[in-house]
């Protein structure tokens, strides 16, 4: 009965506390706080929202604040991490696309991250796009520390396969255009060895495309 009465307690507070967005565009970078989004760290992950001052990523991609893996290092090993989005409410929306900066640096093909969305508050997951897709979007269909538990998205060092350096990914949030609750997340993963510094992302956007 104790554990029942505590799981509703979290989930009542998880209801009130989160805030159904439902204005669009949306824009959030983070300056004046986490806006809602929120680390899922569990006992592996070091998901944080700050300045970044790690060896590679060391910088915001504007502004002072951004979500990175580890602010000042490597992510660990084993790492199932990831940041969850508030609720979105697309109801209005035919054609919901996302925009956003993100920067990664990890294991080629073994530690990576990925970008999903969830219809049924996170009782599954499904990636948003595919390998390949433009622009800047997953660029493997490998990566051996399985983020968001499969294993497309973004991974890779230096220049190339890493991102390099803050850059802009955008895409189709296909087939949430309509749907009332949906949340999103960013997704971690990284095998048990070899670490870097991992990813970062900042700037997200999310609005409606209209065609001419």
């Amino acid at each position: 009965m104790k554990n029942i009465l505590l799981t509703f307690s979290f989930l009542s507070l998880l209801l009130t506390s989160t805030a159904q967005i439902s204005t669009f565009p949306y824009t959030e970078d983070f300056e004046a706080g986490a806006g809602g989004w929120t680390a899922n760290n569990g006992t592996s992950g070091t998901w944080a929202l700050g300045l970044p001052a790690g060896p590679v990523i060391n910088t915001a991609a504007s502004g002072a604040n951004s979500w990175v893996t580890n602010l000042t290092g490597s992510y660990n090993s084993n790492d199932t991490s990831s940041v969850v989005s508030p609720v979105f409410d697309f109801t209005a929306l035919s054609n919901p696309s996302i925009s956003f900066s993100i920067w990664w640096e990890s294991e080629n093909s073994w530690d990576g991250l990925v970008l999903q969305s969830s219809i049924d508050a996170g009782a599954t997951w499904q990636n948003v796009g595919a390998m390949g897709d433009p622009v800047n979007w997953f660029n493997d269909a490998s990566i051996n520390g399985n983020p968001g538990g499969q294993q497309v998205g973004w991974t890779g060092q230096g220049a190339s396969p890493g991102s390099g350096g803050w850059v802009t990914a955008s895409h189709d949030l296909t087939g949430l255009g309509g749907q009332s609750n949906v949340l999103l997340r960013f997704a971690f993963g990284s095998d048990g060895s070899v670490t870097a510094d991992g990813a970062a992302f900042d700037d997200i956007n999310i609005y409606e495309v209209t065609c001419p």
